[in-house]
């Protein structure tokens, strides 16, 4: 069951997470964390990103976390592409409890290891399943990961990156492929550095056959190749345009807000 303030606001959820923090060293590559006052998290001690912040904070992008927990249900199906650490992965598998699922896509071979491990000592290895493929618009594709040194939360299949890299060459799956079989798909959260409208593209038939589909994406709109296109696309399939708000809270705006920034935003789509 989540904690009573994940759900509540966000400087308690940050108060409480600090509060309850703890990390140890396991060996070389490898960090045991509390995050969010009782989950544990194998994390990276190399990592530049996201870990920092779960091994003194205990807690990531607090807003997002608030809105994501706010929503799960028992009983939910979710996928979280771009798993990463799998901090979300955690949240979601707590949230729809031991008659949900999650679906983690992670590509990154280290990660997803540790994403596995992490569902297991948690007790959630029942509820969430690791595929460790890019989510992309095609399936069975051969694509170049490309992870840059220290930062894995930066890794992408189709943006150009500064610095040293090192390449792990990956196979695809789309979203509509890994849950064909699913009776419904509640909420997908997508963050894969530039690759969400190809994501976008083979999710069709999942958005299609789930009305009440939440779907929560960061968008960048310099990465894309069609950023106005991309947009539309929402509307198209019914979604109205929200981001997540500081306080965790979805909130309306347009489609110049979004073109006109060039920094990224939580998009939060809801039909509704």
């Amino acid at each position: 069951m989540l904690p009573n303030y994940v759900l509540t606001d966000r400087a308690e959820l940050e108060t409480q997470s600090r509060l309850r923090q703890q990390t140890a060293y396991l060996g070389p590559g490898r960090l045991l964390c509390r995050v969010l006052g009782q989950y544990l998290m194998y994390v990276d001690p190399d990592d530049l990103g996201v870990a920092p912040h779960l091994c003194m904070n205990g807690f990531w992008e607090s807003w997002i976390t608030l809105a994501i927990a706010r929503c799960l249900r028992p009983g939910f199906r979710c996928v979280d592409v771009g798993a990463n650490h799998g901090y979300y992965t955690l949240l979601m598998a707590d949230g729809v409890g031991d008659c949900g699922h999650v679906l983690a896509f992670e590509p990154n071979p280290q990660l997803a290891a540790m994403v596995k491990l992490s569902a297991e000592i948690n007790g959630f290895d029942d509820r969430v399943s690791v595929i460790e493929r890019a989510a992309a618009a095609e399936s069975d594709k051969t694509v170049e990961l490309l992870i840059p040194e220290g930062r894995a939360g930066d890794a992408s299949i189709c943006v150009e990156l500064d610095g040293e890299t090192r390449s792990e060459t990956v196979q695809t799956m789309s979203i509509d492929e890994a849950t064909a079989d699913w009776p419904s798909v509640d909420l997908v959260k997508i963050d894969a550095e530039g690759a969400e409208d190809e994501i976008w593209a083979g999710m069709t038939d999942t958005i299609r056959r789930n009305p009440n589909l939440l779907v929560v994406l960061e968008m960048t709109p310099h990465r894309y190749k069609n950023p106005e296109g991309f947009i539309r696309r929402f509307g198209e399939d019914g979604f109205v345009l929200r981001q997540v708000d500081s306080d965790g809270t979805p909130a309306e705006l347009s489609e110049s807000e979004v073109l006109e920034s060039s920094d990224w935003r939580m998009l939060f789509l809801q039909r509704s």
